[in-house]
């Protein structure tokens, strides 16, 4: 029992010693806040320190969820789109010594306009897109409407578990947004937008209420892939002349609606077929 007794009392000084080694009296979490924009900085004499790492974590108690966004430059931004309670906590750590150490800090988030945001395909490029407000405030004379659309290297070089899997917080932590990535920016509750290529966007619809100087973000993780249904290689394959395209219901629509499940209806000389393309 006494050798136990030793071992406990050895282990706790061991790590007040390497807490000890780590002076974390001058670290702050500083915080700075737009409308439900905010940005949270690490001040303080760790950042002259290359030993140091950061770690953000913001905990959604509405969702009993976290997103974990890691930078190594001690800033961190979120953009919230839903009212209620946030935390936030900061670990610091110090790989030499250690020895590491938390703060945080609440983001309560009072007042959100319900916003639905609706996409139809008209193609496979072209999507029509339409921004609705759930209340208004004196009429819709208070509101504005904007899109952005951006592509990226950055979002092309992720896998495709990692770009399905990515939240919109970590977004907001790893990518700065760069007006050089800004494909399209249209000013409009209605928009109707052609991709210019194959790859894979990003598209910022923004509502911003100018009675209550708030302002509403969605975003949507979109992939262009015009080559990938499988129709010409059926085409090609069974020497075929196709008819028609038409969606489960018998709607004839354009070659390669996005996100629709089609029925390829092509004539082999001797009768009608129908395949149904995933």
């Amino acid at each position: 029992m006494m050798k136990k007794v030793i071992t406990l009392l050895m282990l706790l000084v061991s790590l007040a010693t390497a807490n000890a080694k780590c002076d974390w009296s001058t670290l702050k979490l500083q915080q700075s806040s737009q409308r439900n924009y905010y940005k949270w900085y690490v001040s303080g004499k760790v950042l002259d320190d290359t030993c140091v790492d950061y770690m953000f974590m913001v905990y959604d108690f509405q969702t009993k969820k976290v997103d974990t966004l890691y930078s190594s430059k001690g800033v961190c931004e979120v953009q919230f789109n839903t009212k209620g309670k946030y935390k936030m906590y900061l670990k610091v750590w110090n790989r030499c010594e250690k020895c590491d150490t938390t703060l945080y800090r609440e983001v309560i988030i009072q007042y959100f306009n319900k916003v639905s945001f609706n996409k139809t395909a008209k193609s496979c490029k072209n999507f029509y897109y339409e921004m609705t407000p759930q209340t208004t405030v004196k009429g819709d004379t208070c509101y504005s409407y904007y899109y952005y659309i951006y592509s990226s290297k950055f979002f092309d070089n992720l896998t495709k578990g990692e770009w399905d899997s990515i939240t919109i917080n970590q977004l907001y932590a790893f990518y700065d947004f760069p007006e050089s990535d800004l494909d399209t920016f249209h000013e409009s509750r209605l928009f109707n937008y052609t991709y210019p290529k194959n790859g894979r966007y990003l598209i910022i619809s923004q509502v911003f209420n100018w009675c209550n100087t708030q302002d509403t973000f969605a975003i949507s993780k979109v992939t262009i892939d015009c080559n990938s249904s499988g129709i010409k290689d059926i085409v090609k394959n069974e020497n075929i002349k196709v008819i028609g395209y038409y969606d489960m219901i018998g709607r004839k629509v354009d070659y390669m609606e996005f996100d629709v499940p089609y029925i390829v209806v092509y004539n082999n000389g001797k009768r009608q077929k129908v395949v149904k393309v995933k």
